[in-house]
């Protein structure tokens, strides 16, 4: 067993003690999130900390009375950084705070059942955003009492992201850009409420139960060899599925039902179609046989460099919209395992993380 460069944290018992532990053992890495959003809402939506945190503010009671439990966590991980609660919300509402073309996750996304693999099911992602959030990534296993359990990727202080559940359950995560957005559940929410979902219709349940506050799109995977992408914006959602085993996404919609949309994305990510594009011809190539192997070589393309599958930063770009592959994770669902590279996957070998939820074991992989 060796020491995995990435912080790997357990954390159990109600969900005030899951957000203590949390707070506690990654206070450092949450220091580099409130430093790093600082400076974006500044830059980006021109609101300093002090008006973020009245927005935050609004966004409480909409977490309360989506899941109590998830406020207590967010109360949790407050005490246990020593920071004020609402900063850690903030964090969790920073999509929504900073609501601007400008402050936008890129990234290509991917589902792939039996049908294409022959074996498994793989959902994962190339997550692109500011080298600057590297420092802040951790990863939690989240042992809860009457919900699955979790492991996931996140920026510290977040308490939900990318990740899977001990039920089978997977998702990722792709910025969508659209003319509407309101008061309503932060994306970083909602991907916590799939992550606590038994059944894969229960992702589906958190969308039509709630109204959430941008546009986001959630690709979804289950261990049983099934998948579904799912597009939202506050007014409306739409369900995608696999076509033969394969179900891609990058920073556009692609739904045909989403009729009274408009889509900003494909002005503001103009390498959206062509990722979407590449990852299509790649994953089709290797239909019938998609391995782990053949899915990293795809997560390390660089076609249309440097706005390429595999993201590295444009020196053309204006520095605050500058954006590399920050990480790049594989998931297998079904072996409760995934490969995470530190850093783009082209500079950085991925690392096998398994969940052994049973051994609450830190800091360790296979």
């Amino acid at each position: 067993m060796k020491k995995s460069s990435f912080k790997v944290v357990t954390l159990s018992g109600s969900p005030y003690e899951i957000g203590f532990k949390h707070g506690k053992e990654t206070a450092e890495q949450i220091e580099v999130s409130i430093k790093t959003y600082k400076e974006m809402f500044w830059n980006y939506a021109k609101k300093d900390w002090e008006t973020a945190l009245k927005e935050a503010k609004e966004f409480i009671p909409l977490i309360e009375g989506y899941d109590p439990d998830l406020m207590e966590e967010i109360r949790g991980v407050a005490e246990g950084s020593n920071r004020p609660v609402l900063e850690i919300v903030a964090l969790n509402a920073r999509s929504e705070i900073a609501l601007t073309e400008k402050m936008l996750d890129g990234c290509t996304s991917f589902a792939v059942t039996p049908d294409a693999t022959g074996e498994r099911t793989y959902l994962g992602q190339n997550w692109d955003w500011k080298s600057s959030q590297r420092d802040s990534f951790v990863v939690l296993k989240i042992i809860q009492e009457k919900k699955p359990n979790i492991m996931m990727v996140t920026e510290a202080g977040i308490i939900g992201k990318i990740g899977f559940n001990d039920a089978g359950i997977g998702v990722c995560l792709n910025a969508l850009v659209a003319d509407e957005n309101q008061l309503g559940l932060p994306l970083h929410i909602v991907l916590r409420g799939i992550l606590n979902g038994e059944i894969l219709s229960d992702a589906v349940a958190v969308l039509a139960g709630t109204n959430i506050a941008s546009a986001a799109n959630f690709m979804v995977g289950h261990k049983d060899g099934e998948a579904i992408d799912m597009e939202a914006v506050p007014s409306d959602f739409d369900v995608l599925t696999p076509k033969e085993g394969l179900l891609l996404h990058t920073n556009h919609f692609i739904s045909s039902r989403l009729t009274g949309v408009k889509d900003l994305g494909k002005r503001v990510f103009v390498d959206s179609p062509l990722r979407l594009a590449r990852a299509e011809k790649l994953f089709e190539s290797g239909r019938g046989g998609l391995g782990m192997g053949t899915i990293k070589l795809i997560l390390r393309d660089h076609f249309n460099y440097p706005k390429s599958i595999c993201r590295h930063e444009d020196p053309r770009d204006e520095p605050g919209r500058r954006s590399q592959s920050v990480f790049s994770i594989i998931m297998d669902l079904e072996g409760q395992a995934m490969y995470v590279t530190d850093g783009p996957p082209c500079q950085a070998e991925y690392e096998r993380l398994k969940a052994d939820f049973d051994r609450h074991t830190d800091n360790k992989t296979d």
